[in-house]
């Protein structure tokens, strides 16, 4: 259930897909009319602009799928291939081909092809960018597995960002602002010297997934109710989850991981008993 809201959130982003499939449907009537009067000059334009929506469609679905599991951090890169805008010129290119199956002139297609590519931008945004991650070779240091490692702690920061922002009390929001800014520049710090990811391997493969999961918890379970004791647990927490990252950082410019890996532990531990319960 720790995913619940923002899955929902996530996923409902999906369904907006089916613009692309209900607004052309007006066009089925024009392409019967075509067909029964033989005219298969405008049948021609209608079945291609039907086709070009078709293809953007299912692209845009693609596309919105793999963004809300990049987003969910249920993926570590999204697609390789911008589908945002190869569904953005199939929609223009459909609007363009609709208005030349109704005699528009050149002009007039280049508009409706020219508001269809902004509209959609507009309606459905651009692709996500992937997060360049580029690794100096370091003897000693696996920069396949310190790479991945990262993309899935960059993965985890953007969990809890996409969490906040269900969050309706600011003060958390902007807690949990500082929390993931400071999370971001441990990971910059680890890429600068990929050497302390072995120093820094509790907070990447434990105490980031811990935060991520409370957050995703604390903001599923107060849009349901609010509760004050809860409140005051979940503000104790993310003051002790803002200064364990900024210890982290502190610790890993220091090169001092002994101590930092006992705070680790103890915060972990006493979120995984208490959570947002």
């Amino acid at each position: 259930m720790d995913h619940l809201l923002r899955k929902g959130r996530a996923w409902g982003r999906v369904l907006k897909t089916a613009a692309l499939f209900v607004l052309p449907l007006p066009l089925l009537f024009a392409f019967l009319a075509a067909l029964i009067s033989g005219d298969f000059a405008r049948l021609g334009a209608i079945s291609g602009a039907l086709a070009a929506f078709c293809g953007a469609g299912v692209l845009t679905w693609r596309a919105l799928v793999a963004e809300a599991q990049f987003y969910l951090g249920e993926r570590l890169d999204p697609p390789a291939v911008p589908l945002k805008s190869l569904s953005a010129v199939l929609t223009a290119l459909g609007a363009g081909l609709a208005a030349a199956a109704g005699n528009n002139s050149l002009l007039g297609i280049g508009v409706f092809a020219a508001m269809a590519l902004v509209g959609y931008l507009c309606f459905y945004g651009r692709d996500p960018r992937r997060k360049r991650i580029e690794l100096a070779q370091v003897a000693g240091v696996d920069i396949e597995a310190v790479t991945a490692q990262l993309k899935q702690a960059y993965g985890r920061l953007q969990g809890i960002e996409t969490a906040a922002r269900s969050i309706a009390v600011p003060e958390f929001r902007d807690r949990l602002g500082r929390i993931t800014a400071i999370g971001r520049n441990v990971l910059a710090e680890i890429e600068r010297d990929p050497r302390d990811a072995a120093r820094a391997r509790r907070f990447l493969n434990l105490y980031l997934d811990s935060a991520e999961k409370v957050t995703a918890e604390y903001a599923r379970t107060h849009r349901q109710v609010r509760n004050r004791p809860l409140e005051k647990n979940f503000r104790q927490l993310l003051i002790d989850m803002e200064d364990t990252f900024e210890a982290q950082h502190k610790k890993l410019l220091e090169n001092d991981v002994l101590s930092l890996d006992v705070e680790i532990e103890v915060l972990n531990a006493r979120m995984k008993r208490e959570g947002v319960h």
